[in-house]
């Protein structure tokens, strides 16, 4: 009888658990994120301000110095500090740029945002957890984030997010806007939609970062996608950039291996044996 008693109140309790859980993710408490967006404006991490120099970064002494003279080697054709070319993720916060789609799905502990364009994962923890002794880093870093109830509507208007344990080598955008080699870089986000119009999201984005004199904010937006398309982006398929040792180089259209500016080095064929010898 005792051990019947046990077993019920079990399932009762199981049950109550179910039901909390469901009430807790109610999706009218939530704002409507399930879909997929598309970048709204450039691809500069700043999209108000012109690339390159324009984008006016924070930077301090040493990496404005750093920047400009990747500059200098950008106007000649290098590649060598945008690793995307070689298909390696731009990681946080790039990957908000979005340069192809985003799906955002949420659930009751995690927030998922995926990104196409390097197959991104990013994970939002909302489950309350504390920040990891340990942190393993990644290009995406490990975020928690809570959810907002600004107006006091009983609904949920913001997804709070920081960002930590980001790894290297990572820049703001394609035009090699650098990060700081420590990698000590954190994120913070807020994720919101906009009250005129839901099919509008929103993404104020702050970096704090040792090679900055302060903390940097910009301000993305995203369109909802009406007819979501969900295509395959494959980086390594078709790309003709090719990165041995610190230069990049580009593979023709019959094959061959070609430089990418004036002046540029042949690579070291040192392991290939010379058969004109």
């Amino acid at each position: 009888m005792a051990d019947r008693l046990i077993a019920s109140a079990l399932v009762v309790a199981s049950l109550n658990l179910i039901a909390a859980s469901a009430q807790a993710h109610d999706e009218k408490n939530f704002p409507d994120l399930r879909a997929q967006w598309t970048r709204h404006g450039s691809a500069q991490f700043d999209p108000s301000k012109p690339a390159g120099l324009g984008q006016k970064a924070p930077l301090n002494p040493e990496y404005q110095a750093a920047f400009e003279a990747d500059n200098e080697l950008r106007a000649k054709g290098s590649l060598e500090t945008n690793t995307t070319a070689s298909c390696i993720p731009g990681g946080m916060p790039r990957t908000m740029i979005v340069y192809e789609t985003l799906e955002t799905i949420v659930t009751p502990e995690v927030t998922y945002i995926r990104g196409s364009y390097m197959n991104e994962l990013r994970r939002v923890f909302t489950d309350g957890r504390d920040w990891p002794a340990t942190i393993r880093p990644s290009f995406e870093g490990y975020s928690i984030g809570r959810w907002i109830d600004e107006d006091g509507d009983g609904r949920y208007d913001v997804l709070e997010i920081e960002t930590r344990g980001l790894r290297g080598p990572r820049t703001y955008d394609g035009a090699g806007i650098p990060f700081h080699k420590d990698n000590k870089t954190i994120v913070k986000e807020r994720i919101y939609l906009d009250k005129a119009d839901r099919n509008l999201m929103h993404d104020d984005i702050t970096v704090i970062d040792n090679a900055l004199t302060r903390p940097w904010t910009v301000h993305r937006t995203y369109d909802r996608s009406p007819q979501p398309f969900w295509s395959e982006y494959i980086c390594e398929e078709g790309n003709q950039q090719v990165r041995l040792g610190k230069e990049n180089y580009m593979v023709s259209s019959d094959g061959f291996l070609m430089p990418t500016k004036q002046g540029q080095p042949a690579p070291d064929l040192k392991y290939f044996k010379n058969e004109t010898n």
